[in-house]
């Protein structure tokens, strides 16, 4: 098991997501507003965090593929006010194809079938205060085995489907 500890600079951008037939939970508030500079443009705020990467043992992926998936995760999570990812974790190859047919059935009709699905888990905490905006966290919890589920079609940028207890 290999485990990294990382920091990690992602833009605050809303990144949507699939939810055919999943019910998946909201996040822990409203996205981050943008900023406007000076000169009247707009710009994304960036969010840091700090938080544990296992990288498992994968035949199947690389650091780099699983690197990206974990970006694309990110880049939903950095949206959830006040959370704190803690760590982050890629579950097993086996994990992984198995879900693939799952993600193949959200992808929209026209879209070109995934090769590759990811399925990760990650542990975070709560706000003290959290926004009762579609929310479905309780403030000041630590949520545990929270999995984000992936997909890509030849090499390329993962999607993030799903995300939430299964």
């Amino acid at each position: 098991m290999k485990t990294q500890k990382t920091s990690a600079i992602v833009p605050r951008v809303l990144l949507s997501a699939t939810l055919a037939g999943t019910i998946a939970l909201a996040g822990c508030g409203q996205a981050a507003p943008t900023t406007v500079e000076g000169d009247g443009e707009a710009t994304q705020q960036e969010a840091t965090t700090d938080y544990e990467v296992d990288y498992g043992s994968s035949s199947l992926y690389s650091k780099e593929d699983i690197d990206a998936a974990i970006d694309a995760v990110m880049v939903e999570f950095n949206t959830w006010e006040g959370c704190t990812m803690k760590r982050i974790a890629f579950t097993d190859d086996k994990s992984c194809t198995d879900t693939l047919t799952y993600c193949n059935e959200m992808r929209d009709k026209d879209a070109p079938e995934y090769d590759e699905a990811m399925l990760l888990t990650s542990e975070f905490h709560s706000p003290s205060e959290v926004v009762s905006r579609g929310t479905a966290f309780e403030p000041e919890k630590d949520y545990t085995y929270y999995t984000w589920t992936l997909a890509r079609t030849n090499g390329g940028e993962w999607k993030l489907l799903t995300w939430g207890y299964e």
